[in-house]
């Protein structure tokens, strides 16, 4: 175990951003906010992201030779159950992510074999019953299999299908950096929508016009941002940690902030945001839309007809590329931490036994049974009643939308309460002075803390009671899990 071979920088940075870094983020941003999204997007760098890189590398490198990355580092700063509940939290996210992304991964690849979206079409054989999400749902186990498989082999060997994920993004991102600069050439240097300090602070979307929603939408910007915690956790997996952690996620994240901003612009560049038309967009299609109109706009110069399509199937293999190397990536990186990191006692003796390869394969096996048991539920009640298994589905990422960003409340504090701890070990240093840090805690904290709020209260406030009580209940179930399972291992 000790000659284990260690991720490579360029490794670690194209895990960082398949984990991380979502393109599908910048068409869903423009969509809902234009270009008032770039001043939220700002915001949530300077005051959560920018700062979180710093502490996560801070926490990294301080505790690099500690295996369990963020439950160690909770459990150092602040103590054992406060850690527990934290991580349960933010392992339960996971979970669930990897649940719904085993279901819609499968759009993008539809959109790149068959240029739209298959899986909403019936299939019934004859019959009166759909059986199309069913059959998803054994795509998706067997996708989880697949996976969990994969995962065994350790993370050097897995680190190459989510470089895949990483290139595919770095990729996706030049054609649409690129081509929004040559559209923004051949329309004379003029964005087809205009800019005007007022597209900054009002959404041309009717639904995130009102201050709530708006406000809101930091969540998601923050969100967007997430994730950085998983990888920086599994710092001891990479070559000399101590001086290539730090190297490795400010690379990720300077590519991550730059392409966030002038990703909004090039969009504006490509086309106006009534383009969108009236229809549906979903979180997946927006992107399609916009890459589409990339390609037409092409079409128009050129006198072509295929561009259009052509660049609306290429987006489509690159987010499924970049979909399949996150799954990959968070099937592993979170799962080793919760289990690594925990007592030992929280969990059967069959857990803590590695194979060749450094993976806890019965924990694994574990994961996979109840992403199975969950993708198992949607598919039979699918058969049973459409409607109920469509509600259920929205309901789970209803509980994962605030319950994945909740958890970096506990990471901040914890931070917190690590700097103020000259006892433990702390190799890199951004933040020396004592006032900094706690102006850096609070304004981190409470950006976060802010936009979850608003996130919390939007459904409220428009009416839709159903998804509020849902988006309420996701961290509650989550940290009760985790008492529960504290209580009787500490009986134990």
């Amino acid at each position: 175990m000790e000659n284990k071979k260690k991720l490579s920088v360029l490794a670690f940075v194209l895990m960082i951003l398949t984990a991380v870094f979502g393109v599908t983020n910048i068409g869903i941003g423009y969509y809902q906010m234009g270009y008032a999204a770039i001043p939220m997007f700002i915001i949530g760098g300077i005051l959560f992201f920018i700062p979180y890189i710093l502490m996560m590398i801070e926490f990294g490198t301080g505790f690099r030779n500690q295996e369990g990355g963020i439950y160690t580092w909770m459990e150092k700063s602040v103590n054992r159950k406060y850690a527990f509940i934290g991580i349960m939290m933010w392992y339960s996210s996971y979970a669930i992510w990897i649940f719904t992304k085993s279901l819609s991964m499968w759009v993008p690849l539809s959109f790149m074999i068959f240029g739209k979206d298959i899986t909403v079409v019936p299939v019934d054989f004859g019959t009166s019953i759909n059986f199309g999400p069913f059959l998803l749902g054994i795509i998706g186990i067997i996708l989880v299999l697949i996976t969990t498989k994969l995962v065994t082999y350790g993370p050097t060997k897995f680190a190459k299908f989510t470089a895949l994920g990483g290139i595919s993004i770095v990729v996706l991102n030049i054609i649409l950096m690129l081509g929004g600069i040559l559209v923004f050439m051949i329309n004379g240097f003029e964005l087809s929508e205009p800019l005007t300090l007022s597209s900054f602070v009002t959404s041309p979307n009717a639904d995130y016009q009102s201050v709530v929603p708006f406000l809101g939408f930091l969540v998601f910007a923050v969100f967007a941002f997430g994730g950085m915690e998983a990888m920086a956790g599994i710092s001891d997996e990479l070559e000399n940690p101590k001086k290539n952690l730090k190297k490795s996620i400010f690379i990720a994240g300077g590519f991550i902030v730059i392409c966030y901003v002038v990703g909004f612009l090039m969009i504006g560049a490509i086309m106006k945001h009534s383009s969108f038309g009236t229809e549906d967009v979903s979180s997946l299609s927006a992107l399609f839309i916009i890459m589409e109109n990339l390609g037409n706009s092409f079409d128009n110069v050129l006198g072509t007809s295929f561009l259009g399509t052509l660049f609306t199937k290429l987006s489509g293999l690159g987010m499924f590329l970049s979909y399949l190397g996150a799954f990959i990536a968070l099937s592993y990186a979170p799962l080793k931490q919760l289990i690594s990191g925990t007592p030992k006692k929280f969990w059967p003796e069959s857990y803590q036994i590695e194979n060749k390869n450094g993976v806890r394969v019965a924990a694994l096996k574990m994961q996979a049974i109840i992403v199975i048991g969950f993708i198992s539920v949607k598919s039979i009640v699918s058969l049973i009643s459409p409607d109920g298994a469509a509600a259920l589905y929205e309901l789970t990422i209803k509980m994962t939308s605030v319950g994945m960003t909740i958890p970096y409340l506990f990471l901040i504090f914890a931070w917190y309460r690590y700097k103020k701890n000259d006892k433990l070990e702390k190799d890199i240093e951004f933040f020396k002075n004592k006032k900094l840090v706690t102006i850096i805690f609070y304004v981190t904290f409470i950006t976060v803390l802010f936009g979850n709020v608003f996130a919390i209260i939007t459904p409220f406030v428009e009416g839709d009671i159903n998804s509020g009580i849902w988006t309420v209940i996701g961290p509650i179930l989550f940290s009760l899990i985790a008492i529960v399972i504290y209580n009787k291992a500490e009986k134990r």
